[in-house]
């Protein structure tokens, strides 16, 4: 029998490998490749044990690309 496709996110934040983090708790992860704009990524992930509020929290940025 043949094994099915996987696909799996290596993901970065703020310097960070977390793709191990993420794993465990992802939920969906949706890739969008605008052709007239910025590409667009959104990721849900599951937070029953509260540690996305922490270290991981996003922090939100003036923007200039930084």
């Amino acid at each position: 029998m043949q094994k099915g496709r996987r696909a799996y996110a290596v993901v970065t934040y703020d310097g960070a490998d977390i793709s191990g983090a993420v794993s465990s708790d992802l939920l969906s992860l949706t890739y969008t490749d605008n052709s007239d704009k910025a590409d667009d990524i959104s990721i849900t992930v599951q937070d029953r044990e509260g540690n996305w509020a922490g270290p991981f929290y996003p922090k939100m940025s003036s923007g200039g690309g930084g």
